[in-house]
């Protein structure tokens, strides 16, 4: 029962109706995306590791829920238990973002074949990374040993500077996710109708960054000293739906329609160029758009062909 001063029974049922829709989205996405390439990919590993993780988060807030969050008065020992599930949770809440979005980029990886663009999704990558890894560290030692999880001591760095800190990147990052493959898609030469479907895809990444703001206008004002596992019980459900939008829209550009509109274009360019043709190889054959600049390459690049069988035929979309 929910009542004003106990929402714990409120944040159980809705941590774990987001669980199941995510599972269930991301179950079906992959399905589709495995039905079509017949592979399971590296953005593959990234967005299981996302998922998981997510799942232990989901745990955690459930046992968290289950020794009281969300309710006005606990006992000394429900405050020990929340503040240690709350900590892990935290730890994950991090590492599941970070592994979702390396997905994302892992996955526009490898249907760019511009060399820019390339070293521009590596070096997000690059920094995804070292950012994922020095949050968890940060959040992991938030507080003095051993009790790091005793988020409410007097002995922790500033929470609320480190968390809006955090999502600032976080939010940034996702805009630069959404802006990097509208570009790409943009450049590919696909009808117009086919690029907003496939910009389409990504553009719900942007609700990501909604659930981020939201999230962190609850949490900051949120003080130790001021029934503080009472009021977490807002920041928590807006948590486990920032996670569960950040691994659907991961999902969506698995689905069916993306791959009718880029599959005969990007997917085909991109398994020619690991055949060994050169990137004016594909543009004259009318895979994508090049700059002047992006056709010349060195003689060592521009110069393989495919040795022997038979030519590929071009499946670009016109």
């Amino acid at each position: 029962m929910v009542t004003f001063d106990d929402e714990s029974n409120a944040v159980g049922i809705a941590t774990w109706f987001l669980a199941s829709a995510f599972l269930v989205l991301y179950l079906s996405g992959q399905s589709a995306k495995f039905a079509i390439l017949g592979k399971f990919r590296l953005d593959d590993g990234f967005l299981l590791l996302g998922v998981i993780f997510t799942l232990a988060l989901s745990i955690t807030y459930s046992v968290a829920a289950s020794n009281g969050l969300g309710k006005e008065n606990l006992t000394e020992s429900q405050l020990v238990i929340i503040q240690k599930a709350y900590y892990a949770a935290d730890i994950l809440y991090v590492a599941s973002l970070c592994f979702v979005k390396l997905s994302l980029l892992m996955f526009i990886r490898q249907i760019v074949v511009d060399r820019k663009q390339i070293w521009f999704i590596l070096s997000l990558i690059g920094f995804q990374t070292l950012l994922g890894v020095a949050s968890v560290f940060a959040v992991a030692f938030q507080c003095v040993t051993p009790a790091t999880w005793n988020t409410l001591s007097q002995q922790c760095f500033n929470q609320p500077r480190f968390w809006i800190a955090f999502g600032v990147f976080d939010v940034l990052t996702d805009i630069l996710v959404v802006l990097v493959s509208i570009l790409i898609v943009w450049n590919l030469r696909l009808s117009v109708p086919h690029k907003l479907v496939v910009v389409g895809c990504f553009a719900p990444r942007l609700l990501v960054t909604v659930a981020a703001i939201v999230r962190l206008a609850f949490l900051v004002p949120i003080r130790p000293d001021d029934f503080w596992a009472w009021k977490s019980w807002v920041p928590v459900v807006t948590t486990e739906l920032q996670l569960c939008l950040s691994i659907v829209t991961a999902c969506i550009p698995s689905v069916k329609p993306l791959f009718e509109a880029i599959e005969a274009g990007v997917w085909h360019a991109d398994d020619l160029r690991r055949r060994g043709l050169s990137l004016e190889d594909l543009h004259s054959r009318g895979y994508l758009k090049l700059s002047k600049s992006s056709l010349e390459l060195p003689e060592k690049d521009s110069g393989v062909r495919v040795a022997a069988g038979p030519q590929p035929e071009s499946h670009g979309i016109q």
